[in-house]
């Protein structure tokens, strides 16, 4: 029978039964371990070896000393993830010949050995991961359990502590699991203290279902092989895992295209239809490794519209180390066309390169060779990703391109499909029985916390707003969806039409009034998030930047567009003072040095934009955008995309919508706008603000429920039970991530806050008093933790009063003081409370040698006390005497003016050795001098450097403590023990 741990009925049991059912094999942790300091099973890994590749036990042998000795840490880790995928490399013992030896049968899966075991003990027994799943005996997956009322994060925190202990195992494991209230898994990169962490959705009601389906045996080595990479960006290596959609989405353009190529089917094309912020470029990536991969050597195109999408495309394949090449001029494109049959590899293009005068004749070329031999023309075997699919494949370049890549196989991403007469994304890319390959949006991606909501609110409608015949005048011309520099070619009746339009927009007195508006918002509703102002044109933004510099510092606001030698007066002054303050006369450097502050640093605060960073501009901190634009359909959505990025902020999403306001009159004409989508394509693209207080009302209302219909008085009384009944439901968890979505909303809606201003406050005093009793935390330490929040801090000021807080709820020091009054208070429950708080406090805050076996009692006393299973008074002495061995430990540490690590080390030498504290003393010292070189961060992680302190360790007590110690070797890993943890 498997060990039954409090967690085994509610998850780590389901779990086993599940994969049993999947395929895997099922043993406990002490039936497979063959030696508890060594991950891999060596034995049953031999065998695998052998039986995998037909090689001799000797060099079976040679490829597991290879991955024993591999390193651990960056260099280490992606080797071994290139072994698991392609094998390790070794000379034929008989030839000399170099090869691979396979670890994973990828051809002949029923060849791989499938083991799940669990309370697998790590190092020294010390460390029981829960689950650990094996692929031929090699730990590739590990699961940690808590039951469903307990949150996932202290599953996820456990492996990130996992990590730190026993590096050797997580070289092997590629990414783990934290199963609790949630399920979520995330990639193991042991260097990194925080990783993203993904829910895998599908269409079961339980998440330990959902999660099976990438644990199937196939989908897991497709996952291994295919989907899972290093990645190097901004010199932080990091690893990629695939997100649900993207697994789904890439294995049904991969299917098409392998079929295609192979003859089987005559479909060569599909539409990826994923909403902005989804990860489109990653799943095209993904599957244009698959495809290289199935196919051998075939030609992959990735065209894009833009040249920051073709860097932002070439920086993602650099960062994952696959090789690639830019398309950087027509003459390199027609080398590439016409190499050989067309020259294999991936390419990076703009579509602009496929211009008809350019490449006419080297069409007609190639249609005469393709009648005699096989060219680029008649080659199945090559792949167009389109990325933005609805932009530009509809005119002369795409026809050009299609005309040349005549067979090959074509798949479009976009977020925001066309379907009207001459620009029709799913008769393009799509079948009639099938408009879309794939599809993710909106509501998706808001579910799985992707993106967040977007909301929309008009402002100064009277007085700034366009009328609505001038709005349908713009929104049926032609012009505003063309880059700027090829407006002079429109019509100029067009312009004419135009021009009163755009005069009205651009007046600079009803320009002053919004910028005025946007000062007083931006900094009483949006600050410490950023925002950016979206104008009619390039003159309009130049014209926003001097209006709201006289509202706010110069510093806030920065402009985003491009230059060029004709512009009005107006821009070229703005040009040169951007030049003087950037020192630098290339416009592109000065756009990217903006970009990067507004991303990275705290000014500029508000970007000025008229058609740049309306698409493909990725910021999380962007809160909110004004528009004083016209835009329609997927110009409009595009747009208004750019603020659904969520912020997270000590692995919470401190953003809860994204927020449009509107100065032009647009969505007043949304559903028109949009009418080109079905109502289900377009629900949830923006919520009114009306619909964002009705949630607000809810959330409010399911915050309140938690504590049995309080009365909202702010008295300690009122305040202290609140918090206990938190405490004793075990719902703190619950109630903080709620008040922190409610804290959220009520900032946003700042100007109509009346009705919500005295739950709120309630809520706010019930939540610091939580964080101060619970977990100890001053109210201004916990908001000035992360430093985004302290513009926060005026806002919580005005629901709470901090003083009177700490004065009800102080934050207390457990000493002797404290302990007198305890004994002294006449109310023994009450006394209890305070005791039980603080010494829950002191034992997690002060985690180390001094209270590492204290934990555990004194949750099993909150345990007890929530269940009421014992007396208070009972359970009262038991948390007395606790608090009384802290107060000795640390008084006598004290007198003997040691160190906590010191102290710590005599206590484990005076549990195994006969001697007196002052010679232990003495000795503990020398140790740790001896072993101060070796005792560098993160020194636990080198396999060398452990043994190497082992071996001191051994010497000294033997050296020192010859006869008079009980046994050797349990007083050595004691010592190495604490070392480890806390040295």
């Amino acid at each position: 029978m498997p060990t039954q741990t409090p967690e085994y009925p509610q998850c780590e049991g389901p779990i086993i039964e599940r994969l049993k059912n999947l395929g895997w094999e099922y043993r406990r942790g002490v039936e497979v371990l063959e030696d508890e300091r060594e991950p891999l099973l060596i034995t049953r890994l031999k065998r695998a070896i052998v039986r995998i590749n037909g090689v001799s036990a000797s060099e079976a042998e040679r490829v597991i000393n290879i991955l024993r000795t591999t390193s651990f840490g960056v260099e280490g880790s992606r080797r071994v993830l290139e072994y698991l995928k392609e094998g390790v490399p070794l000379r034929d013992e008989e030839t000399g010949e170099p090869k691979r030896v396979l670890l994973i049968d990828y051809e002949n899966i029923g060849n791989n050995e499938f083991l799940v075991a669990n309370q697998v003990g790590y190092p020294f027994r010390t460390k029981i991961p829960d689950l650990v799943l094996y692929i031929n005996s090699i730990p590739v997956v590990l699961i940690e359990c808590k039951r469903l009322k307990g949150d996932w994060k202290r599953a996820y925190r456990q492996i990130k502590c996992y990590e730190k202990e026993m590096p050797e195992l997580f070289k092997y494991v590629q990414f783990s699991i934290a199963a609790g209230d949630r399920v979520v898994y995330f990639p193991n990169v042991p260097w990194l203290e925080d990783v993203p962490v993904y829910e895998w959705k599908g269409e079961n009601f339980d998440d330990l279902d959902n999660i099976m389906e990438p644990l199937t045996p196939i989908n897991f080595l497709d996952m291994l092989r295919y989907f899972i990479f290093y990645r190097e960006d901004k010199g932080t290596i990091t690893k990629v895992l695939p997100r649900y959609m993207q697994f789904r989405a890439t294995n049904k353009i991969v299917e098409r295209a392998i079929d295609y190529a192979r003859g089987e089917t005559e479909r060569n094309r599909g539409l990826i239809w994923h909403w902005q912020g989804s990860g489109k470029t990653l799943t095209m990536i993904f599957s244009a490794y698959k495809i290289k991969r199935l196919l051998g050597n075939p030609t992959i195109f990735f065209i894009v519209d833009r040249q920051e999408l073709e860097e932002q495309l070439a920086g993602e394949l650099k960062s994952i180390g696959l090789s690639f090449e830019i398309v950087g001029s027509i003459e390199h494109l027609k080398g590439v066309l016409t190499h050989s049959n067309g020259k294999r590899g991936i390419f990076v293009t703009l579509i602009h390169k496929f211009r008809e005068e350019e490449l006419k004749d080297l069409r007609r070329e190639l249609e005469r060779e393709s009648r005699r031999r096989k060219t680029i023309m008649n080659r199945r075997d090559v792949v167009a990703f389109i990325d933005e699919g609805h932009r530009t494949q509809y005119g002369e370049l795409a026809s050009t391109m299609r005309s040349i890549l005549k067979n090959a196989s074509f798949f479009a991403f976009t977020g925001t499909p066309i379907a009207k007469k001459h620009r029709d994304t799913y008769a393009t890319f799509g079948y009639r029985d099938e408009p879309y390959l794939d599809r993710y949006f909106i509501l998706d991606s808001i579910r799985d916390g992707f993106t967040v909501k977007i909301t929309y609110q008009a402002r100064l409608e009277e007085d700034v707003h366009l009328k609505k015949e001038d709005l349908e005048a713009f929104l049926t011309s032609k012009l505003e969806e063309m880059p700027e520099e090829y407006r002079g070619k429109v019509k100029e009746k067009v312009k004419k039409r135009l021009n009163a339009i755009k005069v009205f927009l651009k007046n600079p007195k009803r320009i002053e009034m919004i910028a005025e508006d946007i000062a007083k918002h931006y900094r009483e509703n949006v600050e410490p998030f950023k925002a950016m102002v979206v104008a009619v044109d390039r003159e309009a933004c130049v014209l926003y930047k001097r209006a709201l510099d006289r509202f706010l510092p110069s510093e806030y606001s920065e402009v985003v567009m491009t230059f060029n030698r004709d512009d009005p007066e107006i821009i070229q002054e703005y040009f040169h003072e951007l030049t003087r303050r950037y020192r630098t006369k290339d416009q592109g450097e000065i756009r990217e040095e903006i970009v990067k502050r507004f991303k990275r640093k705290e000014t500029p605060k508000i970007l000025i934009v008229t058609d740049m960073l309306l698409t493909g501009f990725d910021a999380p901190i962007l809160q909110t955008m004004y528009l004083d634009k016209p835009l329609k359909e997927h110009r409009l959505l595009q747009a208004i995309a750019r603020t659904n990025r969520p912020f997270i902020k000590n692995d919470e999403n401190v953003k809860a919508f994204g927020l449009i306001v509107d100065y032009v009159g647009i969505f007043k004409e949304l559903k028109r706008a949009l009418a080109i989508y079905d109502e289900a394509d377009i629900k949830g693209v923006a919520y009114d603000m009306e619909r964002i207080k009705r949630e607000l009302r809810e959330k409010m209302e399911k915050a309140l429920s938690l504590f049995d219909g309080p009365e909202l008085r702010k008295d300690r009384e009122t305040i202290m039970k609140a918090v206990l009944i938190l405490f004793q439901k075990d719902k703190g968890e619950e109630f903080q991530k709620l008040y922190r979505e409610i804290r959220s909303y009520y900032k946003l809606l700042r100007e109509d806050k009346t009705e919500f201003r005295e739950v709120f406050s309630w809520l706010t005093e019930v939540y610091y008093a939580y964080n101060a009793k619970v977990n100890g935390l001053d109210p201004e330490v916990e908001e000035k933790m992360d430093k985004f929040f302290r513009e926060a801090l005026k806002f919580i000021h005005e629901a709470v009063d901090i003083g009177k807080l700490r004065q009800d709820f102080p934050i207390v020091e457990l000493d002797e003081e404290f302990l007198r009054k305890i004994m002294m208070a006449r109310n023994r429950e009450r006394a209890f409370y305070d005791l039980l708080f603080a010494v829950r406090h002191y034992v997690n805050t002060h985690r180390g040698p001094l209270t590492a076996d204290l934990v555990e009692q004194v949750e099993s006393i909150v345990e007890r006390w929530k269940s009421r299973t014992e007396e208070v008074e009972r359970l009262y002495q038991e948390l007395f005497e606790i608090a009384e061995k802290i107060q000795r430990r640390n008084r006598e540490r004290k007198e003997l003016g040691l160190s906590e690590l010191e102290y710590a080390l005599v206590m484990v030498l005076k549990r195994h050795v006969k001697a007196k504290t002052r010679e232990l003393i003495v000795d503990v010292k020398e140790l740790l001098s001896e072993t101060e070189t070796l005792r560098f961060p993160r020194w636990q992680e080198k396999a060398e450097v452990v043994s190497e302190l082992s071996r001191i360790i051994m010497k000294l007590i033997v050296r020192k403590y010859r006869g008079r110690y009980d046994d050797l070797m349990k007083t050595r890993e004691d010592v190495l023990e604490v070392l480890k943890r806390w040295g």
